[in-house]
Formats: C-alpha cells, structure tokens, sequence
C-alpha cells in the first residue's frame, strides 16, 4: 500500500532552518537562496496542513506544532545522510561485524586470521564494543549479541547456548586443595559483570548457607577480560561461559575444577537486520562464522 510522502526536498529545507533559527543561514549549508528554502517550507507548511514557523522581521521562531515535527524527522533524516555517506565511502567487498570487546579479544581474535587467508579481497571491519549495536544508526552488517534471541526486527541464529562454568588456574586450585565445593567458601570469587551468577552457582552446588557467602572474599571487575586474566594469574575463581576460555584450556592456563554448569536465559547469537539485505561480502562472513566450533552450540565444550 502506497503511503502518502511529504515533499523530501522541503523537509530537508525545514530541518536546515529549525537548526540555523534563519532562512539565510539554512540557505548557506544546502547552497540555495533564501527564497528557495523559504518557499519550500511553504510547500512542507501546505503538505500539512499548518504553520511551521512564526515570520518576524529579522526573527524565525518554530511553531509548537513544528518543533514537535522537527523532533520526529530530525533522527530520520540524520540517519539517512549517515547511511549514505557509510555507504558512499565503503568498498563492496568490506564488512563490519560488532561484538564485545571480551568475545573478539578471547573468541574471533584467534580465529579470524583464518578468514583473511580464505577471504583475503574481503576487507574485515571490526567494531568491538560493549553497547548493543543500533542497526539504524551505525554502520554495521553484522553482531554478535549477547541476549535471549527475542528481537521480531533481527535474523538471529544461535552461536553459542550459555552457561556459567567455573574456572581457575591449576595453581590456584591446588593452594586450596579444592576436592569439593565447600570448600569455596574459603577461596576469592571472580565476578565478572557479565556473569554476576556466583550466588545462584553457590546456592545449587554447595551447602554454604546465605550469610556465609556474604562473607566470601570477592573481586569484582566490569569487563570479563580482566576477570579471566584475574583467574589466569592464580587470583580467584571465576564464572564464564566456555566460549571465552578456549584458548587458556587447550594452553592449560586455565582447568575447570567442578563440572558443575548453571543454565542461563541469554546466548550468543548471530543477527542483522530481516529488512536489510547481506551483501556479499557479510554472506560469506555469516557463513563463515556459524562454521566456527559448531560444538558450542548444544552447550559448550567439555
């Protein structure tokens, strides 16, 4: 069904002259005169049916009605002149993937040389951030997010089910003695902010009472990188999901002392937009990705 549109060059027109508060100075930026933008206004002011500015000599001020306008196009339009400057300034064959700081250091670095020698026309974008991409508003083709998989907007596919496993270094669990979970309540937790689930594992799988795990010595951090390099350096015990200590497993860096696994209600999952079609270049990462370690994806590796 055709929706009605209001005429795209007088919104631009209008957006211009709330920001300059002057026909002139919205003139200037878009390269036309005042009387052009003046009367393209007049044509958005018909479309709607109301007036967008109060004209006084030497003075433009935006009608209630026209700010509330300005407040629902503005976004929009920025947005649009984004995209096509990203867009405009990408090669073809380029690809951005967004995902967490700790997922790229621990899971894609040490694979992604792997996709450069298959792929090597493919120019790789990495956006390693902590904050859910915003689709809309940033460049990207591809994430990997970190949530329960519900987003009616997304395509999502599964990477990896979660679970918070516990985990130390070799020496850390042998200064303990650790032969049962009791015993935790005499070590120093890990708490990673991504993982703050100690008092549900603790709860599940020891006899340690309530106020007893209050008193447990505990070191917090707000990125799970630094948690993970904590329990490198024989500093505690920390919870996370395998996928993010694979490397430290196979190097022995890191054991998992109790085989213990608590559920949880978010994975790591694969997503781009439905609406928006994958380019070439983002296809043959997508597939490439869901390639990697298959095993994860029914719970992790033992």
């Amino acid at each position: 069904m055709h929706k009605p549109m209001p005429p795209l060059r007088a919104l631009v027109a209008f957006e211009a002259s709330v920001r300059h508060a002057s026909f002139k100075r919205a003139a200037d930026e878009l390269c036309l005169t005042p009387g052009a933008v003046s009367q393209q206004v007049q044509k958005l002011e018909q479309w709607l049916g109301y007036p967008l500015f109060v004209r006084q000599v030497r003075q433009l001020s935006v009608t209630g009605p026209g700010m509330t306008y300005y407040s629902h196009i503005a976004p929009a339009l920025e947005q649009i002149s984004s995209a096509s400057v990203a867009y405009r300034e990408r090669p073809a064959d380029s690809v951005c993937l967004s995902l967490s700081q700790t997922l790229a250091a621990k899971w894609l670095g040490p694979r992604l040389g792997d996709f450069v020698s298959r792929y090597p026309a493919i120019e790789v974008h990495i956006s390693a951030s902590n904050n859910s991409v915003d689709f809309q508003r940033e460049t990207v083709d591809l994430a990997i997010r970190h949530f329960d998989g519900r987003d009616s907007t997304l395509d999502v596919q599964l990477i990896s089910d979660d679970e918070a496993r516990l985990f130390c270094a070799p020496s850390y669990r042998d200064s303990l003695s650790l032969e049962n979970t009791d015993q935790l309540g005499g070590a120093t937790l890990i708490v990673a902010s991504l993982y703050p689930f100690w008092d549900d594992w603790l709860s599940k799988f020891t006899s340690i009472d309530t106020q007893a795990r209050k008193q447990i010595t505990t070191l917090h951090f707000d990125q799970t990188l630094l948690a993970i390099d904590a329990a490198k350096r024989g500093q505690g015990l920390v919870l996370c999901n395998a996928l993010l200590v694979h490397e430290e497993l196979e190097r022995g860096e890191l054991i998992e002392p109790f085989a213990h696994r608590l559920p949880l209600d978010k994975s790591y999952y694969l997503v781009h937009p439905k609406r928006q079609p994958l380019s070439q270049a983002a296809t043959v990462l997508k597939t490439w990705l869901l390639a990697q370690l298959p095993e994860y994806r029914t719970g992790g590796i033992s």
